[in-house]
C-alpha cells in the first residue's frame, strides 16, 4: 500500500506540566516489527462482571430504532452524570422491541458520545439487532460493556446520539434499545490524557450505509483519505498507548483476492474470514488481527443467526479488539492498518451488496 502521511492533532483530556521530565528515553527495547500486542479483553459480558453494587447509577428512556441515514439527523438525547471520577464504568445495553416484538433483521446499530473537549463523537457500542420474528413483546437480552477509558467523556450533562441502518420496522413491530451506566467509585487505575480518533467511517463513509467500499477502484478502502497512516503528536508525559477498534464486515460480494491462489470468497465481507496488519513507523508489525467471529453459542432466533460472521453476531455487541502499542522513543507515532489486496465485482462503492466494513478506531494515550 502507498504510504501518504496523515497528521492528527491529539485531543487532551487532561493537561499537566511535564515536571521537567521532558525528553526522558525510559522507553522498552523491542524489536521494530513487534512494537503492536492484541490485549486479552472481552468485547462484552453476558452478565455484570463488577460483584460490587455501584457507587451511582443512571438510565436512559427506550428508543425505537427506525432508519437514520444517508444525510438524515441521528437520534440526540442527554443524561446527567455525577462530576466525579470512577474507577469503572459498566454499560448494560438492552435490546429490546416495541409493539408486538422486535422487528425481523439483522442491522447495524452504533451509539455515540459527544466528546465536550474536542465536538467530536466518540464509538461507545456497536451492536446488531436480532432476527426478531420469533420473539414477541416482553423480548429482551441485556449485555454488560466495560467502557471504563471513556470516564472523562462522562461527566455533567453528556450528549449521545444513535444510528440504526436497517429498513424494518413497522407500525407493528420495531428493535428497541436502553441504556444503564453503573459507575463504580475510586480513582482510575491510569491518567488519561487524551483520546485521538484515527479511523472513522461513520462520518466520512463511501458506501451509504456509514463504512468504507472494499476493493472498488477508485474508491478502495485502503485510499489514504480511509485507512491510510495517520500521525500522532503526542504529550512528553506519554506512556502507555493503546487502540480500541471496532471493524465489521458486511454485503455480499463476489470478487477476488488476487494475492490469494486457488481462492473464491462467497458473499464478502460479511461471510468471508479476513485479516489485518499494522505499520508502525513504516515497519511491519508481526501482529495480525482477524476479522472473524463464531456464532457458535449464540442464541436461537430466526435467519441465519449461527453462521460465523465478520466481527459480529446476530442480535449481539460486535467484536470489538484492543491493542497495545509500544513506543520506543519521544517522537510522533505513526499507524497504519492494511487489509489484503481484494477486487470487488462491483464498479461503485454504494452498490447494493458491494463489499465493505465499518470501521472506528480510538487511540488512548495515558501518562506515564
Amino acid at each position: 500500500m502507498r504510504r501518504i502521511l496523515t497528521t492528527i492533532a491529539t485531543t487532551l483530556l487532561v493537561i499537566a506540566c511535564s515536571d521537567g521530565q521532558s525528553g526522558m528515553t525510559d522507553y522498552p527495547t523491542v524489536d521494530g516489527d513487534k512494537r503492536v500486542e492484541q490485549i486479552s479483553r472481552k468485547p462484552f459480558y453476558k452478565t455484570n462482571p463488577e460483584s460490587r453494587p455501584p457507587s451511582a447509577e443512571l438510565t436512559s428512556e427506550e428508543y425505537r430504532l427506525e432508519f437514520s441515514g444517508w444525510g438524515k439527523d441521528e437520534p440526540r438525547f442527554t443524561l446527567a452524570f455525577p462530576e466525579a471520577k470512577h474507577r469503572r464504568v459498566i454499560l448494560e445495553y438492552t435490546m429490546g422491541s416495541e409493539g408486538e416484538g422486535p422487528a425481523d433483521y439483522d442491522y447495524t446499530t452504533m451509539l455515540f458520545v459527544k466528546d465536550k473537549s474536542s465536538g467530536e463523537w466518540r464509538e461507545l457500542v456497536r451492536a446488531i439487532t436480532p432476527f426478531g420474528g420469533m420473539f414477541d413483546a416482553a423480548w429482551e437480552k441485556r449485555f454488560y460493556l466495560d467502557i471504563s477509558e471513556y470516564d472523562a467523556l462522562l461527566q455533567g450533562d453528556v450528549e449521545f446520539c444513535y444510528y440504526y441502518g436497517g429498513f424494518d420496522a413497522t407500525a407493528e413491530r420495531a428493535h428497541s434499545f436502553k441504556l444503564r451506566f453503573l459507575l463504580y467509585d475510586g480513582e482510575p487505575q491510569r491518567e488519561l490524557l487524551g483520546i485521538v480518533n484515527l479511523y472513522d467511517s461513520y462520518n466520512h463513509g463511501n458506501s451509504g450505509y456509514r463504512g468504507w467500499a472494499y476493493g472498488v477502484e477508485g474508491h478502495d478502502i485502503e485510499a489514504a483519505e480511509r485507512l491510510g497512516e495517520r500521525t500522532v503528536m503526542l504529550p512528553d508525559e506519554a506512556g502507555e498507548v493503546e487502540l480500541r477498534l471496532s471493524i465489521t464486515g458486511h454485503g455480499h460480494d463476489m470478487g477476488t483476492f488476487p494475492d490469494k491462489t486457488n481462492y473464491e470468497p462467497q458473499n464478502m465481507a460479511e461471510f468471508v474470514e479476513n485479516s489485518y496488519t499494522f505499520r508502525v513507523d513504516g515497519v511491519e508489525q508481526a501482529a495480525e488481527g482477524r476479522i472473524f467471529y463464531s456464532n457458535a453459542d449464540n442464541y436461537v432466533q430466526m435467519g441465519t443467526y449461527n453462521y460465523d460472521r465478520a466481527n459480529w453476531a446476530p442480535g449481539n455487541p460486535v467484536n470489538v479488539q484492543y491493542w497495545r502499542v509500544l513506543r520506543t522513543s519521544n517522537e510522533a507515532l505513526s499507524i497504519d492498518i492494511d487489509l489484503p489486496r481484494f477486487e470487488s465485482s462491483f464498479d461503485s462503492p454504494n452498490a447494493e451488496g458491494v463489499a465493505q466494513y465499518i470501521v472506528q478506531a480510538d487511540l488512548f494515550i495515558y501518562r506515564r
